[in-house]
């Protein structure tokens, strides 16, 4: 039976000290003796700054991004509603007709807090690899309040290559594990099936101290999407203390990126032998980022 080394971590967490600050926030200015026969109030941003990006469909077509813009009510509720007109800023570098806004105003009705309206960037209108900013501003009637009243979004249209040949992806990988060790892959494709040789292959060695005896390429799904995944099969036999130890690679999920060439691969690794998983002793998932080898 192969004895499990154990690693002990020893984490040294420093204290923070929070010290006070001496400026208040509009929230601090209106919540202090709060009056709730107050009539005066203010309105912000809620979300004021964000980064989007599109993602992939199934299909391997780019998804519009979807959110919400929405605004704060600070001071009491209103007992009429609140419009809040949202006017875009010149700053702006999305063109209009790249994203919709269900409403040019938000409305914080009667008694409410808070207002949203929908938004839409608009992917197939979108150049590629190419970050746009959608700069508004808020105009409230003059009850602005002194921070968050302009909105700022950073939105890419990721560039995807689609995968329409797995000879594109096929050659030589290499590049790191998240435990820092170099990792080097030969990928291939036999019978219609792509496949990876060199997974985990430095970290059995090197962390588990357990030499490599055999070893086969592992079958890998390539998703049109963009992902990829691997199903539980043989990936090598070691050796420990003169005995074969036979492992399975498991829970492979990941990505590919046919325009940088480059595969991202986690997964766990499980002993048949002694039946335990790397996982189970917190070793796992291993992520492993690749890129080909010009």
């Amino acid at each position: 039976m192969k004895n499990i080394i154990q690693f002990i971590l020893i984490f040294v967490i420093g204290g923070v000290v929070l010290s006070s600050c001496e400026i208040e926030s509009n929230y601090d200015t209106m919540t202090k003796d709060y009056d709730k026969n107050s009539t005066t109030y203010y309105i912000q941003f809620l979300n004021a700054t964000a980064s989007y990006e599109t993602a992939i469909d199934e299909n391997g077509e780019p998804t519009n991004i979807v959110t919400t813009i929405g605004v704060a009510l600070l001071g009491p509720p209103q007992s009429s509603d609140i419009t809040v007109d949202l006017v875009r800023d010149p700053s702006s570098t999305i063109s209009e007709n790249m994203y919709t806004l269900s409403s040019s105003s938000i409305t914080i009705p009667a008694g409410g807090t808070s207002g949203s309206v929908n938004f839409t960037a608009i992917a197939d209108e979108m150049p590629e690899d190419q970050v746009l900013e959608l700069v508004l501003n808020m105009d409230a009637g003059g009850a602005e309040a002194s921070s968050a009243t302009q909105l700022n979004y950073s939105l890419k249209r990721i560039k995807f290559c689609p995968l329409t040949d797995l000879n594109d992806l096929v050659g030589n990988y290499s590049g790191m594990d998240d435990w820092g060790l170099e990792v080097k892959v030969v990928t291939s494709v036999v019978d219609g099936k792509f496949m990876i040789q060199g997974l985990n292959h430095e970290w059995i060695q090197q962390m588990w101290g357990e030499p490599v005896l055999e070893e086969v390429p592992v079958e890998v799904t390539m998703n049109p999407n963009g992902t990829l995944e691997i199903s539980e099969q043989y990936i090598f036999t070691t050796e420990w203390e003169g005995a074969p130890y036979e492992y399975n690679i498991t829970s492979g999920t990941g990505t590919w990126d046919n325009c940088k060439k480059i595969l991202v691969i986690s997964y766990d690794i499980y002993n048949v032998t002694d039946g335990y998983a790397l996982s189970d002793y917190g070793y796992a998932p291993i992520t492993e980022t690749l890129q080909m080898i010009q």
